[in-house]
């Protein structure tokens, strides 16, 4: 499908699920209140729990509501507020491009740059960045696609690829309400821009970057010379969706002709 990319990411690292006495499974929390019985996100509205970020602030966190993602049933978002130093609630997300302020728990944590696939541990994440978009575009690193194949590498690929981090460093080349289109070999994602010639294609993604680039996202932010000047493993002649399927690639994109 036809995306909009903003770059915003808030990412409230948690603790371990035993000491915030919560858990998570899939895009919902779990509350364990008594042997065998649980009471899920949907009966959790009003509840405020305390958080650590990354960077060790506190923050106090309060379930609104809840609702499914229009764009994948199986992703249920939460309206999440966060408490500030005023005593106000405010929402914790921005808008994403289709006007939400959603986020929603996953499984997992992350060493600063890469997605780490551990269970007793759990994070939040808007709509509006990239760890939500990927899993709402259907890359669930605990799933597997229709096919069968496990989606964590794919998942981690996609991190890089909205973000346009093509060396895989962490730095983000792009710039809010870019159009790309995303497409996978294992049936989760398909090509809407084959015949619009106001895309082309820009690179084949792997589970630390670009395997390789035919055009960056955006030239004043990051001329291709300059990239593959600094990575030069990016390069190929041509870079097509064949070439970074031979060199490993598990997404691709097209983006739109600058103007």
């Amino acid at each position: 499908m036809f995306r909009s990319i903003a770059l915003l990411t808030l990412l409230l690292q948690a603790m371990p699920a035993a000491a915030a006495q919560l858990r998570v499974e899939g895009t919902r929390f779990f509350l364990d209140v008594a042997p065998g019985r649980a009471l899920a996100s949907e009966q959790l509205t009003g509840a405020v729990f305390d958080m650590v970020t990354p960077e060790g602030i506190a923050a106090r966190v309060r379930i609104d509501g809840t609702s499914i993602a229009a764009d994948n049933s199986k992703v249920l978002l939460h309206d999440l507020k966060v408490e500030g130093d005023d005593g106000q609630w405010r929402p914790m997300c921005d808008a994403d491009a289709q006007g939400r302020r959603a986020a929603f728990p996953m499984a997992g944590r992350w060493d600063g740059q890469k997605f780490l696939a551990e269970k007793d541990k759990w994070f939040l994440t808007c709509t509006s960045g990239s760890q939500a978009k990927c899993r709402l575009w259907g890359y669930d690193p605990w799933g597997v696609g229709p096919r069968g194949t496990p989606l964590l590498d794919h998942y981690r690929a996609c991190q890089h690829l909205v973000r346009a981090d093509y060396d895989g460093r962490g730095t983000a080349h792009t710039r809010d309400g870019t159009g790309i289109d995303v497409w996978d070999d294992i049936g989760v994602q398909a090509p809407d821009t084959v015949n619009d010639p106001t895309f082309l294609f820009e690179a084949g993604w792997a589970p630390d970057g670009a395997v390789c680039v035919a055009k960056t996202r955006w030239a004043a932010l990051l001329p291709l010379s300059t990239l593959l000047a600094s990575a030069p493993r990016l390069k190929a002649a041509p870079c097509d969706p064949a070439e970074a399927r031979r060199r490993g690639g598990l997404i691709f994109n097209r983006s739109r002709v600058e103007r």
